[in-house]
This record gives structure tokens, C-alpha cells and sequence, in this order.
């Protein structure tokens, strides 16, 4: 009896073993399959994104920003595990003004690629445009701890030192990255510009010559355009930096707010009023209500003022024609400055030692602001 009861039992224990391993076996390959199904379905959205990335950054190339824009925007809704699709979306972003945004995106594009050196440096740029000095020099340093010879991150950590005016910190790594790279134009203009900072306008001059020898695009580049007419105002040629004011106002990008304020004060300085004018009627169309811009135009105003009357309060009397030697007849038609090119120099250049605004100081100081 014993022994048919141990049976039945066993008869019925048996199919519910059965049962459950068959229930268990099925959840566990259920979910194995649902996982695999998952990690299939994001490895081809991540491939995806990659090509879109890959398509962007040719519209990017081509200089397309709005293809760009839309197809790493595409990237992104495909996977936001590309990191190549952070950094272009951030690069377009950047492009048309969108910094705060750029930069959350360079960082993702920093994070998902395991902190490459390239998007560190573009991110330490970045953060040192928009001020934060502080965070471009860590990425800067973060970046040389892992290679000390990295040329882009020893030019990053010199620009946070220019960016707080300490110029031979500043020089010594444009010097460590010039010996990475010889040829490096960017870190060779900013030392011309520590030259000229710290009264060596010879030596600028020296270094934007040779980088005219080397590349025969830096002799139209209208940042190079502007430092040598700067350069030449210090050294006393006036003509030479009327001239070169004058190519790098007509090569200026329209967005490149700060060189045309620097523009058309260096060509204030040098007595250029009418080119002056004609350079800030280009900040004037896209910032109207801009301080700085409207200071400009006071200044300018002023300026023409006194030629047509020298006794026009606010601006020390220069006793300009006595000075200059020249026939005020020749000046003045209908009550209009009646100057050109050649001789505008010599007859505003005495009002430059005014008390107005940033008249006074050397044409050097133009960089410094």
C-alpha cells in the first residue's frame, strides 16, 4: 500500500517538474531573445547614425552647415550613442550661435569617444570663448598628462594664458607647441601678437613675413591683414598701414565682430576716418544697438566734427593746421572733409593724441584691447 501511494505521488510530482522547467526554460530564451532582439535593433540604429555622421561631416566639407545640421540631427534620433554626431551637431550649433548647447554636446562627443584629444581640445575652445578659462585650461592639461608632445593642447593651455594677459606663460607653450609642429599659423600669429604686446613690433613683423614666405594665403588673410597694419602703424608707416587696414577690412568677415571694432580703430588712429567709416557701416547694419559699436560712431563723429570745426569741444585743440602745414581751403567742400586716401593721414592723425575714449596709447594697445 505504502509503495502505491509513493508511486502516485510520484505520477503526479513528475509532470509538474515538467511543467516548470519547461515554463522557466521558455521565460529564460524568451528574454534572451528579447535582449538580443534589443541589441540587434540598437547596433543597426548605431550604424545608421554612423553613416549619417559620416554623410554630415561631408556637408560640412562642402560647406553646407544646413545639410550638416539636419543630418547629424538625424544621427542623433537614430542613436545618441554616436559620439561623431555630438561633435558635428555641436560644430553646427557653434556655427550659428547656439554656444551653451554646443558645448553639453562637444562633452557628450567627449565622454562616448573615451575622451579623444580632439574633441578635449575643441571643447576647451569652446569653453574659453564663452569665458570659462578655467575649464579649457583642465582639458588642456588633461589632455598633455596623456601626451606631453600633443601641439593643439600646448596652444589651448597658451590661449588661457593670453586670455589673462600673462604673456610669457603664454609664449612658452606657443614655443612647446611650435616645436610639435613648425609650421603651425594659428600659434604663430598669437606669438606676433605677444610681440607686439609687449613692444617688439620688429620681431611681429618678422614672423608675419615669414609666414607670407611660407603659405601664400597668409599674405590676404584679414587677421594677419590686420595685425601687420597695426604693426606698421607702430613702426611709423602709415601708408603701408593704411594699405593693409584697408585689404583686411574688405577680407573681414561680417560676423568677426571684435577685428572689425579693432579694424576701425586702428584705422581711427591713424587718421583714416573715411575707411574708418566705411568699416563701421558693416557693424553698423548687423549691431545697431551694440555699446562698443555706438561708441565707435561717437567717436568718429567727433573726429569729422572737429575737422570741420577744430574749436569742437570734448577733443584737446591740436592746433591741426598749423601743425600740418596744410590749406584749409583744401579741406573743407560745401562743409564736407574734402580729403582722400593719400592724405587723410596727415590730416586727422594729430587728433589721435585726444582725451576721447581709446585715442590714447600706442596703435599696439589696439591689440591688447
Amino acid at each position: 500500500m505504502l509503495q502505491l501511494n509513493q508511486k502516485q505521488h510520484k505520477t503526479r510530482v513528475l509532470p509538474s517538474l515538467v511543467l516548470f522547467w519547461f515554463l522557466v526554460s521558455f521565460g529564460l530564451c524568451s528574454g534572451w531573445g528579447c535582449r538580443s532582439y534589443v541589441q540587434a535593433k540598437s547596433n543597426s540604429q548605431l550604424v545608421a547614425a554612423r553613416e549619417l555622421s559620416r554623410r554630415g561631416a561631408d556637408a560640412m566639407q562642402r560647406s553646407r552647415p544646413q545639410d550638416a545640421e539636419m543630418l547629424f540631427s538625424e544621427a542623433l534620433r537614430n542613436s545618441s550613442l554616436d559620439e561623431r554626431a555630438h561633435w558635428g551637431f555641436a560644430t553646427t550649433l557653434w556655427q550659428r550661435g547656439e554656444k551653451q548647447r554646443a558645448i553639453e554636446h562637444m562633452r557628450e562627443a567627449l565622454r562616448l569617444s573615451g575622451k579623444n584629444p580632439e574633441y578635449a581640445v575643441r571643447l576647451g575652445e569652446m569653453n574659453l570663448e564663452v569665458g570659462n578659462r578655467r575649464a579649457a585650461r583642465e582639458l588642456a592639461l588633461g589632455v598633455l598628462s596623456v601626451n606631453h608632445k600633443h601641439a593643439e593642447a600646448w596652444a589651448l593651455l597658451g590661449d588661457t594664458h593670453q586670455a589673462e594677459r600673462d604673456w610669457p606663460a603664454a609664449e612658452e607653450c606657443y614655443n612647446r607647441a611650435l616645436l610639435e609642429r613648425s609650421d603651425y599659423p594659428r600659434v604663430q600669429l598669437s606669438v606676433a601678437e605677444i610681440n607686439l604686446h609687449t613692444g617688439r613690433p620688429k620681431s611681429t613683423l618678422a614672423i608675419l613675413d615669414r609666414m607670407a614666405d611660407l603659405h601664400a594665403t597668409a599674405s590676404s588673410d584679414p587677421e594677419v591683414l590686420l595685425m601687420r597694419g597695426v604693426t606698421l602703424a607702430d613702426l611709423g608707416r602709415g601708408a603701408e598701414a593704411a594699405e593693409a587696414l584697408a585689404m583686411a577690412s574688405e577680407r573681414m568677415p561680417s560676423d568677426r565682430i571684435d577685428k572689425q571694432i579693432q579694424l576701425v580703430t586702428a584705422q581711427h588712429r591713424i587718421g583714416e576716418l573715411v575707411p574708418a567709416r566705411i568699416t563701421l557701416g558693416k557693424l553698423i547694419a548687423s549691431n545697431t544697438n551694440s555699446p562698443e559699436v555706438k561708441r565707435l560712431q561717437s567717436m568718429l563723429d567727433m573726429s569729422f566734427a572737429h575737422l570741420s570745426n577744430p574749436l569742437t569741444p570734448g577733443v584737446r585743440e591740436p592746433n591741426l593746421m598749423a601743425q600740418q602745414g596744410v590749406d584749409k581751403q583744401n579741406l573743407m567742400h560745401n562743409g564736407v572733409p574734402n580729403f582722400g586716401q593719400q592724405n587723410s593721414t596727415l590730416i586727422a592723425s594729430p587728433l589721435l593724441n585726444g582725451s576721447s575714449g581709446m585715442l590714447n596709447g600706442s596703435p599696439g594697445d589696439l591689440l591688447r584691447r
